[in-house]
């Protein structure tokens, strides 16, 4: 069996779920989650198997996925995303992330074995760029 490939659209959509989508419409795409649950900033994360979909007032504002290998970005197939992430003009590495706030990319590398992504809505991370935590 071929591994998914996660398909990203730059602050646009993620698995073809656009930003801004709906709780109904990801549930629609995607099924009713294997758990759901309000995380501490009162946002409602959906987990499906080992993704997190995260919205927040009715919005699709944010998505984790794990590091299996296989993204596609921009319609560019990429076969190291975090070596990609550190190639690019904007990427920095804060808070033990590497992150390109062009791209709405954020790589997870406190666990070397095993590092996410997390995916983000335009502006979303912004916060935490500018205070340079």
């Amino acid at each position: 069996m071929v591994p998914h490939t996660t398909v990203i659209l730059s602050h646009r959509s993620v698995n073809g779920i656009p930003f801004g989508a709906s709780v109904q419409a990801i549930h629609d795409r995607l099924g009713e989650p294997d758990k759901a649950r309000e995380n501490y900033t009162g946002e409602l994360e959906m987990l499906y198997a080992t993704s997190i979909y995260r919205c927040y007032a009715n919005r699709f504002v944010e998505c984790t996925v794990p590091d299996a290998g296989r993204f596609q970005v921009d319609e560019v197939t990429i076969l190291s995303i975090f070596d990609w992430l550190g190639a690019q003009p904007d990427s920095i590495d804060r808070a033990r992330f590497r992150i390109s706030a062009g791209f709405g990319i954020a790589y997870d590398y406190r666990d070397p074995t095993n590092g996410s992504l997390t995916l983000f809505e335009k502006g979303r991370w912004d916060g935490l760029l500018a205070t340079g935590v």
